[in-house]
């Protein structure tokens, strides 16, 4: 009885011990990818325009699995806001409160009967300094948001 308790906590020693060496060795640390402050991103000032007669509220789609309320827009207001673009990735950025890039995949806006996603120009290179979109009402509650010259 001794000798399997032994072989037991030997086996799950063993399996622990290797840990420390993982941590060093390269692997995985959670959040060591993060990317701080906007050095090298161009500013791209993003404009809502609610041309509905109801209220919208917008908000992004971010990486792994987080949203983030970007804001309501009542209407024939404008939302106004500051994304980041890498222009070596092409990655859309929002800045959080502690200036950690958050990649934006998708922004959308909705009202009570529906909900749009804006299309958003991701591609590396020089972009536009403005992104302007005016968002109106269709027949049946549609909802489009459309891009405007910027």
């Amino acid at each position: 009885m001794i000798g399997r308790r032994f072989v037991v906590v030997a086996a799950l020693s063993a399996g622990l011990s290797p840990l420390p060496a993982l941590a060093e060795s390269g692997t995985y640390v959670p959040y060591s990818g993060i990317i701080h402050g906007t050095e090298g991103a161009d500013p791209v000032e993003l404009s809502i325009v609610n041309g509905t007669g109801v209220s919208l509220d917008c908000e992004a789609a971010l990486a792994h699995w987080y949203s983030d309320e970007l804001g309501h827009i009542a209407p024939s207001e404008e939302l106004t806001l500051t994304l980041w673009h890498d222009p070596e990735t092409g990655v859309l950025n929002l800045m959080n409160t502690t200036n950690d890039r958050m990649p934006v995949e998708a922004l959308w806006c909705s009202t009570n009967a529906a909900r749009v996603r804006l299309d958003l120009p991701i591609a590396a290179g020089k972009m536009e300094a403005t992104l302007r979109f005016y968002c109106r009402a269709g027949g049946d509650g549609e909802l489009s948001c459309e891009a405007a010259g910027g």
